[in-house]
């Protein structure tokens, strides 16, 4: 039995990390500024954000084994940042610099 659960249990993390890499992604994507100005270093660390967290779900699809705990878990945090701010990456940078 405990060898099962060893097994397994690389696949629920990767399962989590690749849904929370998802969830942060189409957040971003699906962001509308409803009348705030443009700003273009926003929306470059925006597209950044993307293709980052786009590249680590693709590697993370290729690499199921590797996934540990310390990764799904910054996989979910960084998801829950972005959601709470509903997808605002001028908010999210807005509070680092405070």
């Amino acid at each position: 039995m405990p060898v099962l659960k060893l097994i397994a249990m690389p696949t629920v993390l990767s399962i989590i990390a690749m849904a929370a890499y998802l969830v942060a992604i189409v957040r971003v994507l699906t962001y509308r500024k409803q009348g705030a100005r443009h700003r273009p270093h926003v929306s470059w660390t925006a597209w950044a954000l993307v293709a980052v967290l786009g590249g680590s779900a693709i590697e993370m699809a290729l690499h199921v084994q590797s996934v540990g705990f310390l990764e799904a878990c910054r996989a979910t945090l960084l998801a829950l940042f972005v959601s709470c701010v509903r997808g605002n990456v001028a908010c999210l940078m807005r509070s680092w610099s405070k």
